[in-house]
């Protein structure tokens, strides 16, 4: 062989190379185009807040809220504020229950007839005779349908009147819830009347005459 075919025996390489082995790739060349850098996400600018920013922006929201719901309740009033039982727990409210009527007071007039004469209108007078008894400080008494005295009062002082000797009386704190009640001034009689009679008020006795 010459050394001709010898050199293009060398050059030319086998397509097939031996099994197991695998040809090497040819490098590629290196690319002139520019390479395109992705952008951040949208939450990459948050993620690039310190540990103390974020810290800062959670305790200014946290105020914000407290504040609100403190300015909420200052418009409300205090009667927003839930009532709370002796335990401690809210307090419900009583649906269509009604408060028992506290006690009452009346008032009226006492007048002994054909009693004064010889004062002019407006003197102050008083009982002679067989009603001495009914005078400045004499009792009135107030008691309900069972007899039990409920509340007691007092004349006032008298005075002259064209219808006689007038005394005027108020009687506080009567027990309230009788079917009836019976007013009487010292023990000339009782004059009976009806819870709402008595919370009417302006009662009137007539004695003598």
């Amino acid at each position: 062989m010459s050394e001709s075919e010898q050199s293009a025996e060398v050059s030319v390489q086998d397509p097939f190379p031996p099994s197991g082995q695998v040809p090497p790739m040819p490098e590629s060349a290196p690319s002139s185009d520019p390479v395109e850098i992705p952008r951040p996400a949208r939450g990459y600018r948050w993620a690039r807040l310190s540990r103390t920013a974020v810290l800062f922006l959670g305790v200014g929201t946290g105020s914000a809220a407290v504040g609100i719901c403190w300015a909420s309740l200052s418009l409300l009033g205090p009667d927003a504020a839930p009532a709370k039982s002796g335990d401690g727990r809210p307090a419900v409210a009583a649906t269509g229950a009604t408060r028992a009527p506290g006690p009452f007071a009346t008032d009226g007039t006492l007048t002994l007839a054909e009693v004064g004469a010889g004062l002019e209108a407006g003197e102050v007078c008083s009982g002679t005779g067989g009603y001495s008894d009914i005078d400045l400080g004499t009792q009135v008494n107030v008691t309900d349908a069972d007899g039990t005295l409920v509340a007691t009062g007092s004349l006032g002082l008298g005075e002259k009147t064209e219808d006689g000797c007038v005394f005027s009386f108020t009687v506080d704190d009567i027990t309230p819830g009788s079917k009836f009640y019976t007013v009487e001034v010292s023990h000339r009689g009782g004059l009976t009347q009806t819870e709402a009679a008595l919370r009417a008020g302006g009662l009137e006795f007539t004695l003598g005459g």
